[in-house]
């Protein structure tokens, strides 16, 4: 049985790339002129794991799970067609190549094995356990990594026994690696007849194992390999065991140089060692092994348990595994709007979407060599079957084969998440223009709808952070400003820095014990899509995120500012210290700052003030100080409420100070209920306010949606979007 697939043709690659929907780094700084490129493209190569200049993801196995069964066909090269060689009923397999590994225990304890392995999966290389049954006994060999050469193999067992826990499982017997040399011990009609040979070994004590490999008149037959050798020198001294265990069977260098699978039992993900599952190692080189679903999807282990459809193709690629999965345009953009966007977003943008999404697609080539995408934002979202909902579907099929391009042929619809009101200029992201890119008007609001309202409240110890609404309640108690006195309702109840969820980025500062009283000075939305906050950083942890991303700052960090915008109000150049920091292109300065959102941001420097009203209104500095110095021009500073036509003159010394700890300091009070409290931030800190998520070129997703509800059909969405285009069938 043959599978013929259709050949991807080459093409020159597109330098663009979009990460949409996450922060949409675009790391180029020119744009490449047009080109008609491949105007149709009937399946998508998708690199799950690659090993690649551009995006790097490597796992040694793979595992790989249907409803149903597999079946799994090889062919040895591009151009050639794919074999059946196998129909399997088991409804999960393992895949590897038949590379260097390190053997790092033998043993008949499965406990022992198993408490090594899940040590090891810990590692950088990870690895896996194979059962195998020698003279009458079972044993468990635990595997360490994929190597591609013994010395690559020696180096990663030396580094891993550095760890005490995996040197002491080692104590009996050193590890040893295995490498991809074996010795045939003829070819059998059957598998049943293989394994039979193969039995009479591993009952002498020697390693076997059944391979499948094309015979002389090109069908694939089996075949009973001898030793898994990293060296000639120990090929030989296991032929020559083989021949005095088994004298009457000759054996010969096995050809590893044609395509190959050897057939072994994996027991990693077993709970007693007793319910193996097949393991198939690979040949290298050009094979390309194909395992097709005979039921709706496949289902990848190490990719969070994800359903895919279309095929899976290993195979080897800068000497590592490579896994891609083959699947029909339709059925990758199926995935890619489940990915992007939600069930709940208006059909037009869900077609403009699936159309830029389509032609994005088309547009790579064979970016990575092997594939067009990747499924991770530094292209596409793609999380195959898992998010795919039935109006994202009829949104792919309603557009089916339908493209945008301008009159240089398909253009890169790059896009984001949300271009915070206005979409980016290239100069702003790229440093130079693109014809059909340029910057408009974007309904992007939508994003904080309904988002939880969070209080800016002040500590009994004098500190400031977030706490959300939900689990505040104003407790009938004022300050003798008229600031409220709000409390707890539950017990642990978190305090942020900024408004929004992130154990990592921000943590909790502190926590409220139930009923515990706070001020509330303030309140604002959640940080989301469209609008945001990050910080407050103190000098030192800014100067560590600008030192990280390559900037080197003498001495302390005493300024941060914006000095350029481009014409959407991005920032283009930001200066430390009075000095420029330099990036290779304007968007980056993203990455500079910790990972940003978006560049159209403000910085607000240590040195302002900051308050609110009783009320909970926030305050505007209009007069007498200099913000971001730390410094003041006159005795008198000039705040304007939120509810206020005219400001109000206040004395320095009626303020509250806060401190470089962050703790608020008393002074002279204010003294009456229609005057605002007031804060200098004589500590210097840098907060970032901002609004978009994304680098904001091209269509925004939040404003796809917002023209939709606004009554725009998807093609006048796309061409508000990208200048000059029509929209096109392929």
């Amino acid at each position: 049985m043959k599978r013929t697939k259709k050949l991807l043709a080459p093409r020159t690659l597109a330098l663009i790339t979009t990460a949409a929907l996450t922060f949409g780094t675009v790391p180029v700084l020119t744009f490449p002129a047009h080109a008609a490129g491949i105007s149709h493209l009937d399946e998508v190569r998708v690199a799950l794991f690659i090993d690649s200049a551009k995006y790097k993801l490597i796992e040694p196995v793979t595992t790989l799970s249907s409803t149903g069964g597999m079946d799994i066909s090889v062919r040895s090269s591009a151009s050639a067609a794919e074999q059946l060689w196998l129909t399997l009923q088991d409804s999960t397999i393992r895949m590897s190549l038949d590379q260097y590994s390190v053997m790092m225990l033998e043993t008949t304890d499965f406990a022992a094995a198993k408490g090594l392995s899940t040590k090891l999966a810990t590692m950088s290389a990870d690895g896996y356990v194979l059962s195998r049954v020698k003279q009458g006994k079972t044993v468990f060999q635990v595997f360490y990594g994929s190597f591609p050469s013994m010395e690559a193999a020696e180096s990663a067992s030396a580094q891993a026994l550095k760890d005490v826990t995996v040197a002491s499982f080692t104590k009996q017997a050193p590890p040893a690696v295995t490498g991809p040399l074996h010795l045939s011990a003829g070819t059998f009609a059957s598998e049943a007849a293989a394994l039979q040979q193969a039995a009479v070994y591993a009952g002498a004590g020697i390693q076997a194992d059944v391979a499948l490999q094309d015979d002389a008149t090109g069908k694939p037959a089996y075949s009973v390999w001898i030793g898994n050798e990293a060296s000639p020198a120990k090929l030989e001294t296991v032929k020559q065991a083989a021949m005095r265990a088994v004298p009457a069977i000759p054996l010969q260098t096995a050809n590893t140089k044609a395509s190959y699978l050897i057939r072994k039992s994996d027991v990693t993900a077993s709970t007693n060692g007793t319910t193996p599952v097949p393991h198939f190692a690979a040949g290298v080189g050009q094979q390309k092994t194909l395992v097709h679903s005979k039921g709706e999807a496949i289902t990848v282990k190490e990719k969070a348990d994800r359903k895919y459809r279309g095929d899976m193709e290993i195979s080897t690629y800068q000497n590592k595994l490579a896994l891609v999965n083959e699947v029909p345009m339709e059925s990758y953009l199926y995935g890619v709007l489940g990915a992007e966007l939600g069930s709940g977003w208006p059909a037009e943008a869900l077609k403009a979407q699936a159309v830029a999404a389509r032609t994005f697609a088309i547009k790579q080539g064979n970016k990575y060599e092997i594939a067009q995408v990747t499924d991770t934002t530094l292209d596409q979202a793609y999380y195959g079957m898992q998010k795919e909902f039935p109006a994202g579907n009829q949104a792919v099929d309603a557009t089916k084969d339908e493209v945008i391009s301008d009159k240089s042929g398909l253009i890169s619809p790059v896009f984001s998440s949300n271009s915070g009101g206005k979409t980016a200029d290239p100069s702003e992201v790229w440093g130079n223009p693109v014809g059909y890119l340029r910057s408009v008007a974007s309904p992007d609001q939508g994003a904080e709808n309904g988002k939880a309202t969070w209080y800016r409240i002040q500590l009994t110890d004098g500190r400031l952070g977030y706490v959300s609404a939900e689990y505040l309640k104003d407790s009938g108690q004022k300050d003798k400003n008229g600031t409220p006195y709000y409390e707890s309702t539950e017990q642990n109840v978190n305090v942020r820095l900024a408004p929004y969820v992130d154990n990592t980025a921000n943590p909790s500062i502190d926590q409220l014990a139930a009923k515990e009283k706070v001020l509330v000075i303030g309140q604002e939305k959640e940080s989301n899509a469209y609008s945001w906050m990050r910080g407050p950083y103190t000098p030192s942890e800014m100067k560590s995120k600008l030192t990280a991303a390559g900037v080197q700052i003498n001495g302390e960090l005493t300024s941060l500012e914006v000095s350029a915008r481009g014409p959407s109000g991005r920032v283009t150049e930001l200066k430390a210290n009075g000095v420029v920091v330099k990036v290779p292109y304007p968007d980056a300065l993203r990455s500079v700052l910790g990972g940003l959102p978006s560049t159209l941001f403000e910085i607000e420097g240590a040195g302002s003030y900051t308050g609110s009203t009783p009320q909970g209104a926030n305050l505007v500095i209009v007069g007498g100080g200099s913000a971001g110095t730390g410094t003041t021009s006159a005795d008198s500073v000039y705040v304007l409420s939120g509810n206020q036509s005219q400001p109000t003159s206040l004395k320095k010394t009626d303020l509250t100070a806060l401190g470089t700890t962050g703790l608020a300091k008393p002074t002279d009070s204010v003294g009456t209920p229609n005057t605002p409290s007031v804060t200098p931030t004589q500590g210097k800190q840098f907060v970032f306010r901002g609004t978009g998520y994304g680098h904001g070129l091209g269509m925004s997703q939040w404003g796809a949606r917002g023209f939709a509800e606004q009554g725009y059909d998807y093609k006048k969405i796309l061409q508000t979007y990208y200048t000059g285009v029509n929209i096109t069938k392929e």
